[in-house]
């Protein structure tokens, strides 16, 4: 999989204030250098904003073409978010041409408080080249496009549309690095589901009769990469172990873990010599199913590399599920 979000303007009411405010209202550390105050300007919120839309670029490998449907990771942290914004580095020369295009689309758009603006910026900024030849680097805020139009734009940690920094001071808060590219691609990870096959059948369980599971395909491992020019991150996730949910409290046990087998095709289990294996106690009601779910966990780990790599950071586990229902019948036994 590879997704290249491109540099367009979105048409999203709802996060319009945000965005204006995020990249027309530039605060005073962005002139701090060259002794001039912060713009006073009032941000015309009723036209779209001017955002500038990440160059990251994502690469799956494995877990979309095994047959089954693949879904989003969903983290073991429920507390865990993908970043949806960051900053990014810019020369004199790249930041001029991005002013330039908001200044055209704000015309564009009809907008005169917009371009008002962005004439009032181009004209200081001129004045200074820019800063081109001194040393340091403009950094822009850049979104996520898929996580912008999601309605995740509110996760965004930073309201600085753009600043310069010289090279002599620390690096701001919120720059793209390593680590915030391994949190972008763990979010943009697709994991394999599997419905297990099951003995007996789904659609003839018994009760009293343990149900073992199995997968009839192996597992691959998955890994995304996230890049923007030369810096990557890698995230690696391997299936580690299979969760099964009964479906209802009439099982004894209502859930069984199994540890997956490495295999030379990838990852297995079958539990027919396991301890643990579903028993339903009590049969459907007429007419009716349980939902038996199948949850795999999966290990991941993150490099600074463009390349998947053993030996990576740990990072919080993953999982993806299916489901499928079970008939479960009562054995009926003729006495003679």
């Amino acid at each position: 999989m590879r997704d290249r979000l491109t540099g367009h303007w979105p048409r999203l009411i709802a996060v319009t204030a945000l965005c204006v405010s995020a990249l027309l209202a530039v605060q005073t550390a962005a002139w701090a250098d060259n002794e001039r105050g912060a713009p006073t300007t009032t941000a015309d919120t009723g036209n779209e904003g001017d955002t500038y839309f990440s160059h990251v670029t994502f690469t799956q490998r494995g877990g979309t073409d095994t047959g089954d449907d693949s879904q989003p990771v969903t983290s073991t942290n429920a507390d865990f978010e993908p970043p949806v914004c960051w900053y990014e580095s810019m020369t004199p020369v790249e930041f001029k041409a991005v002013l330039e295009k908001w200044y055209e689309e704000a015309g564009a758009r009809g907008s005169g408080t917009e371009s008002t603006y962005y004439n009032m910026i181009q004209s200081q900024l001129n004045a200074i080249q820019y800063h081109q030849g001194d040393d340091g680097s403009w950094w822009v805020l850049a979104w996520d496009e898929d996580a912008l139009n999601s309605g995740n734009a509110s996760s965004c940690l930073y309201d600085t549309g753009w600043l310069w920094q010289p090279a002599a001071n620390p690096v701001p808060a919120g720059v793209l690095t390593p680590e915030v590219l391994a949190q972008a691609a763990y979010g943009r990870m697709k994991l394999p589901t599997r419905k297990v096959t099951l003995n007996p059948v789904p659609q003839n369980q018994k009760v009293n009769l343990p149900t073992h599971v199995s997968f009839a395909a192996a597992l691959p491992e998955v890994s995304v990469t996230a890049q923007l020019a030369t810096v990557a991150a890698t995230v690696v996730a391997v299936p580690y172990s299979l969760h099964v949910e009964a479906g209802t409290s009439y099982a004894d046990p209502v859930s069984c873990d199994y540890t997956f087998t490495p295999s030379g095709a990838g990852y297995v289990v079958n539990s027919a010599d396991a301890g643990c294996n579903v028993t339903y106690r009590k049969a459907n009601a007429a007419g009716g199913t349980y939902p038996l779910t199948a949850e795999i966990t999966w290990h991941v780990t993150w490099t600074p590399t463009a390349t998947p790599q053993p030996g990576g950071e740990a990072m919080d586990d993953g999982n993806s599920q299916s489901q499928q229902a079970v008939t479960v019948e009562e054995i009926q036994t003729v006495n003679r």
